[in-house]
């Protein structure tokens, strides 16, 4: 096949939102023009930038389909810890090279994750690199015009502190995507693994329950960067002190079956790629948000208290700290 120009790509395989009902979404225009054109709102506008690179944010040689998975699904959870639903998207791809295949794939995955979503593609730029690279940045409008969101620095003396799902499975999936375990130590079954590696290639953003949680918590981070690390964030900007009793914290089921609980402690508290939601609440809100967490079919666990102070304190029997900073993006 001939080689495929900028625009070729562009036509080709990113403009599967530039018909349809997202011109009722407020985009006036979208891909195939030198800038984008939204409507303008009454409500604050929120935007989210995350950009993944090939060998630091997913291994080298990753199927494209999860790396359009991937790439969203990263961005996405940035917006369910706001409480906000996006409902746009720019995207800047850098490519070693334009195969075809690599690029049907690519957009098929990012098309279907779209239409899931409902989130339109409405422009970005394609561009050749030595290293493959996708940013995408995603917009979206709040809920009234005072722009109520969740953010890190709005913890209370005496809130609980709340997870969404389980932790660990980041790490987990990563080490068994690249093979950097010893099946002696870790005899985790076949169907354990494909859960474990399926939530790397394809994290699965809480973004309706973070909608929901506006109501209902103060503060709230997705567990990106690892869980000590991100609890710090919230801690700093809040200038509180988060206490987490390391017991309470839940463990991904297949962890349970490796035999070395250091390693799968390391996993939880400062693997990191969770996306699940660390959020903090008032006590007299916590019936309702077991009722939430009952609704959405998605377990959350309260696992320690916020109080005046500073930093993150980790309690309980043979836990320990190393390792504590998280991911390190420098």
């Amino acid at each position: 096949m001939a080689n495929l120009s900028e625009f070729d790509i562009i036509k080709q395989y990113f403009s599967f939102s530039r018909y349809g009902r997202h011109q009722s979404q407020g985009v006036l225009l979208g891909v195939g023009d030198d800038a984008a054109i939204l409507s303008s709102s009454k409500t604050p506008l929120v935007v989210a930038t995350d950009t993944l690179v090939e060998g630091v944010h997913f291994p080298s040689n990753f199927l494209p389909r999860h790396v359009a998975s991937r790439a969203l699904g990263v961005n996405i959870s940035d917006f369910a810890a706001m409480g906000v639903k996006p409902t746009a998207m720019t995207m800047a791809l850098s490519l070693p090279n334009n195969e075809p295949q690599w690029l049907a794939d690519f957009s098929q995955s990012l098309a279907q994750q779209c239409e899931y979503y409902d989130i339109a593609l409405i422009g970005g730029d394609t561009s050749r690199s030595p290293c493959l690279s996708v940013s995408l940045t995603l917009l979206g409008y709040t809920s009234d015009e005072a722009g109520s969101t969740l953010r890190r620095s709005a913890a209370q003396d005496g809130d609980d502190i709340w997870v969404t799902g389980s932790l660990g499975k980041g790490a987990a999936g990563l080490a068994l995507l690249t093979n950097t375990i010893s099946r002696e130590e870790w005899p985790c079954d076949l169907a354990a693994q494909a859960d474990l590696i399926e939530s790397f290639n394809a994290p699965q953003p809480r973004l309706e329950f973070g909608v929901e949680l506006l109501a209902l918590a103060n503060a709230a981070i997705d567990i990106s960067d690892g869980l000590l690390a991100d609890a710090s964030h919230i801690a700093e900007q809040s200038q509180m002190q988060l206490t987490i009793q390391g017991d309470l914290i839940p463990l991904h089921q297949a962890l349970l079956t490796h035999t070395n609980t250091q390693t799968t402690k390391r996993w939880v508290l400062s693997g990191g790629d969770e996306y699940e939601l660390l959020f903090t609440a008032s006590p007299l809100n916590a019936q309702v948000i077991k009722a939430l967490s009952q609704s959405h079919q998605l377990p959350c666990h309260q696992i320690g208290r916020v109080a005046k102070g500073s930093g993150v304190k980790l309690l309980g029997r043979d836990w320990i700290e190393s390792n504590a900073a998280g991911y390190q993006h420098f």
